[in-house]
Parts: C-alpha cells; structure tokens; sequence
C-alpha cells in the first residue's frame, strides 16, 4: 500500500502514506484511517471492489455500506454501454475536478506508484478524491429524481453485491486438483472420439477433400455446399435486409455447388510433393523444388458429379457471412431441429457433434486449463465476478488472480477514500 486518501463530507482532506520512497510512514497511520473507517457511515468509492479488497488486505476493517460510483452509473445507463472509468464519468457529467494524466505518463517511464514525486501523487489523488465526491453527488441527485428513483433500490442492492462478491474473491475457492485431472482425461476422450467420429463423417460427404472444421468457411462448405467464388465481391454485395429473391439470385451468381472428390496420386512428383530440377550436366540440383502441380500434397483432387455435403440452404440473408455462410452455435441448433424433423439422422449427428467438439473445446481451454493455471499455492482459485460488463447485468468472470494481471493493472497502489 503506497497511500491512502480520505476525504470526510465536511470537506476534511487528509493523505496518509505507507510505502513512499520520498515520505515515510507514521506510526499512527495505521490507527488514524481505521478511526475515520470506523467512523464511516458510507465509504464512497470509484470501483469499490478494488480499494476494499486492499484495504482488507492491508490489515484494516470495513463491514459497512459502500455506494460504487461506478457500479450506480453502470445501474443508470439500463444497459447502453458508455465508458465507466472515473475520467469518462467526470467529463460526462461535467465534473469541477478532472482526472488527471500524472500516473499513466510516469508509468510509461517505468515508473513505480511509490517513485512518483510526492506532491504529484497527492495532487493525482486529491483530484481523485474531489472527482469522486462530485460524482456521487451527482448520481444520488439522479436516484432522487422522478425520472431515476426506480433504480435507487436496484443501485442500493447493487452496492451490497459488490461488497460479498470482493468477500468471495478475497477468500478464494478451493479446488480439487486431483478431480480436475480426471475431468480434463474425460473431456480429452470426449474429444478424440468426436475428432475420430466427424472425420467419418466428413469423409463420407466430401469425399477426398481435406476439411479443417475449426475454419468456419470450411465448415460452410460442408454444411451448405456451396462455396463462394469472388471473397471481396461476396462481402460487398452481402446485406442482412436484402430482399429474398436477390439473396438467392446473388446466391446462383455468387457461389458454385461443391463437388466430392477423389485423390489420385500427384504423377509429376510421383507422391512426394517435391521435384529435383537437373543442371546441364545431368547433376540433381541439391535443393528439391514445391511441386507446382500439387502444391507439397502429394495427390491431386479430381471433382465428381456428386455434390458434396449437407446441402442445407440458408433462409434468410442474415445467414450470409464473409466466408460464405455463418456456423454460429445457435444456426446449427436452428439446422439441427429442422434436420431431426425431417429425419435426416446423419446431418443431425453430425451437426450436433460439431456443437459438441465446440462446447469441449472451450471447457478444456476456458475452464479446465484456466482452472488449472489460476489457482495459487494454497489450492484457491480467486476469481473476480464483475457486475458491469455485460449490459443485462449478469456477472462476468476476470482476472482469476491478481498475481497474474498485467503489472500496470496493480502498480496503482493507492486508495481514494469518501467517508460519509
């Protein structure tokens, strides 16, 4: 903890370092901010989440109520999506105070919160403060108003959830890491049986043409059988509101139907993918060549008179993409009721096992192994739920642990503190 600023509502403002290179602590300091928290009955903070999970830290106590003024402006935008930082806050609403620059371009010196001269930390702080002070202000006036006092019960519940999430995240859960082995070995199978099981498939509905199903145009390829001709022209021409007899006629004009194929052993390289040039005496170049006619394959692919794939059509111009034809999760879902209704079981197999590798895929990369590589020495996993990030108020997982966050997101080591 590097400082700690308190600014009381009779305008009291006091700076209390601990760990400055320029300024030494006190004794009392300690004592002195645990009396004015003690005296508190509100701490008023800009992302209340971050300066009480340091103070508690730092060895002080808190229990009492918080107003965030981050979280009430989050509360009060209803779900459009403005900036939430304190500098967007204060030129918003027009702030006396104004955030300052100071620490961003010390730190692009390289410099740490404690080797920051101290009269400008106090002035970046003050401002802090000040600008924090306003804000609520600000916001407690829109809670009060006709137009806003429907929020103030949903802000005031907001408030108490930050503080019993900072609680979570301080404490941490524990994992069994020896469980989350055999739920990685699990998925792993999983997903070498559904990688063994759709190779099948797509041998089956493209023939010899090699597919890669984590590239979406690819997989549209499969999916709908066709393959767009002119990329730039396709992306151009595309429009979500398109009237539906153009989205088919760009269709005919923009796409060709994929054909299976059969492989045939490349007869310049004679399967290697390489070619040796000979000099005019007859000696072999000692370089090879890329056979040009098949590319390093080895083989070359003649097309058959059998479309390939699913043959499924896309019904509206919103199912258009860059690549040809989207494969998001929820148009597969879409494909895949429509094939179970006309007993297609092979395209509903495959569609589903498609969802299946996705899904497994992101549990053991998001999940499994962001479980594994978070959690600390003491068997916790802490993870940080955020209530601003998404715009229909669910919580968002970040920042598992602060020893791991960029060091910039944590050399910020001060707290700007409003004690009512």
């Amino acid at each position: 903890m590097t400082m700690v600023g308190v600014l009381t509502d009779q305008g009291h403002e006091q700076h209390f370092p601990f760990d400055h290179a320029d300024v030494p602590s006190q004794p009392d300091y300690h004592e002195r901010v645990q009396w004015y928290l003690d005296q508190a009955t509100v701490l008023i903070c800009h992302n209340v989440a971050h300066d009480l999970l340091w103070l508690w830290e730092s060895g002080f106590k808190y229990d009492g109520a918080v107003f965030d003024t981050m979280l009430v402006e989050y509360v009060l935008q209803r779900g459009l999506k403005e900036p939430l930082s304190l500098e967007a806050c204060a030129e918003r609403y027009e702030l006396d105070t104004k955030k300052q620059d100071t620490l961003k371009e010390y730190f692009k010196q390289g410099y740490s919160t404690r080797d920051i001269p101290y009269n400008e930390l106090c002035e970046y702080l003050s401002a802090d403060l000040h600008a924090t002070q306003q804000l609520a202000d600000k916001l407690w006036y829109r809670l009060n108003t006709k137009a806003d006092a429907g929020l103030l019960s949903t802000a005031r519940l907001t408030n108490r959830v930050a503080k019993c999430l900072t609680k979570i995240y301080q404490t941490g859960f524990a994992v069994d890491l020896t469980k989350l082995e055999e739920v990685r070995s699990e998925f792993e199978q999983e997903k070498q049986q559904l990688t063994t099981d759709l190779q099948a498939h797509v041998r089956k509905l493209m023939g010899d043409t090699p597919i890669n199903l984590n590239s979406p145009e690819q997989l549209s390829w499969v999916i709908y059988s066709r393959k767009v001709l002119d990329k730039p022209y396709w992306g151009n021409a595309i429009d979500p509101y398109m009237a539906d007899a153009d989205f088919r006629s760009l269709i005919a004009g923009g796409t060709e139907r994929v054909q299976k194929t059969v492989a045939q052993q490349c007869q310049a390289c004679r399967g290697s993918g390489y070619t040796r040039k000979v000099k005019k005496n007859g000696e072999p170049f000692a370089k090879p060549n890329r056979c040009s006619v098949c590319d390093t394959a080895g083989y070359t692919l003649s097309r058959t008179s059998e479309v390939a794939g699913l043959k499924f059509k896309p019904p509206t111009p919103k199912w258009a993409s860059a690549n040809g034809f989207s494969t998001s999760k929820q148009n597969l879902e879409v494909l895949e009721s429509a094939a179970k209704s006309r007993g297609l079981d092979d395209a509903v197999d495959f569609l589903y096992k498609v969802r299946r590798l996705s899904a497994v895929d992101t549990y053991l990369s998001s999940f499994v192994d962001g479980i594994g590589l978070y959690t600390k020495s003491d068997g916790k996993l802490h993870v940080r739920l955020l209530q601003h990030r998404t715009s229909t108020g669910r919580f968002s997982g970040a920042d598992p642990n602060m020893q791991n966050m960029p060091r910039g997101a944590i050399c910020c080591r001060y707290l700007p503190v409003i004690i009512r």
